[in-house]
């Protein structure tokens, strides 16, 4: 006998896996995926896959973009080895290697009528490879980037709508597929931080990485007004209370806008900043008033007109000589600049 909402949820798939063709993609009703969102934030108790998340890289809800493909999950960056634990009770579909994520693991939630996915894990450490799970079991650990087939260290989390054996392996539509050429919520892919819910440490995160308003373009500034912290920082940290708790009040982080200013005399800022060649030496700023983009922390960097070919520049100074980039997981010091 199925319970009521059972069957509920189970008609609810139903109509959404309306249509699966040869290519292995679906095409899902955009009230019908609401309602199931709506749905399964009332109804279901799931938890993150990593004590401490951070979804740095967002499911793709608008178009990216020419030439870029939708992102279908949320990407977390954490250190090599970091615990992996299962979103809710289900049954491991698929524990392996698989081309693009290192090892991947899949479990189907017949509760909740979703399955997740967690890519980028470590193929030499320890992980589980078939049968129950409970809700936040230890799965797997991080891999190193390298063996998790990546340039950083993080989790690919997914989940979508229905089970793994809904779904081709081949097409827009395969059940394990990181990016896709249609938007992600026609395919069923949803976003996990609408249905878990935020915690304290995503809402402090986004607050972080929002648009500054005390940024002020075309301003008079001397080169004097620039302080470059004495401490390193990360991307996760509050960079402007980090400026304050070391120069005072009058301080906030740097923005590219600022250093612009100086486009005419680069050369003696720089100088003058003691900035030095090379990578690095860079210094975490902000660009026009944001810290972040798609999860990457801006920096500066100077080259003397010889920027690396690996290095792609958001923005650049006098043919290169300082070049304004982002990455993820720098530790670094921060250029200040009084208010």
């Amino acid at each position: 006998m199925v319970p009521l909402y059972g069957r509920f949820f189970v008609g609810l798939v139903a109509a959404c896996l309306a249509v699966i063709c040869s290519c292995g993609q679906s095409t899902f009703d955009s009230r019908a995926v609401k309602e199931r969102v709506e749905q399964l934030r009332q109804t279901s108790s799931l938890q993150y896959p990593l004590e401490n998340y951070f979804p740095e890289i967002p499911v793709t809800a608008s178009n990216p973009p020419r030439g870029e493909s939708h992102h279908a999950g949320e990407d977390s960056f954490s250190p090599p080895g970091t615990p992996v634990h299962a979103i809710g009770d289900g049954v491991i579909r698929y524990s392996g290697k698989m081309s693009g994520y290192g090892w991947l693991i899949i479990i189907d939630h017949p509760a909740q009528q979703v399955y997740s996915l967690y890519g980028h894990l470590s193929s030499s450490r320890w992980k589980k490879s078939s049968g129950e799970v409970k809700k936040g079991e230890l799965i797997a650990y991080l891999g190193e980037a390298e063996e998790g087939e990546t340039m950083v260290s993080h989790i690919h989390f997914g989940m979508r709508i229905g089970q793994k054996a809904d779904y081709w392996r081949w097409g827009d539509g395969r059940w394990m597929a990181g990016y896709t050429r249609l938007r992600p919520d026609s395919l069923g892919w949803l976003h996990p931080s609408e249905i878990i819910g935020e915690t304290g440490a995503m809402r402090d995160w986004k607050r972080s990485i929002q648009k500054r308003d005390d940024v002020i373009s075309g301003r008079i500034l001397k080169i004097d007004d620039f302080r470059v912290t004495s401490g390193k920082y990360n991307e996760k940290q509050d960079l402007d209370q980090m400026i304050q708790n070391e120069l005072g009040d009058q301080y906030r982080l740097a923005d590219w806008t600022d250093i612009l200013a100086f486009r005419d005399n680069i050369e003696e800022w720089a100088d003058s900043l003691r900035l030095t060649e090379g990578e690095d030496n860079s210094w975490l700023i902000s660009n026009d008033g944001y810290r972040i983009w798609l999860g990457r922390q801006y920096y500066i960097s100077r080259f003397n007109h010889k920027r690396p070919k690996s290095f792609l520049a958001h923005d650049a100074i006098d043919n290169d000589f300082v070049c304004l980039g982002s990455w993820f997981g720098l530790n670094k010091h921060a250029l200040a600049v009084r208010k």
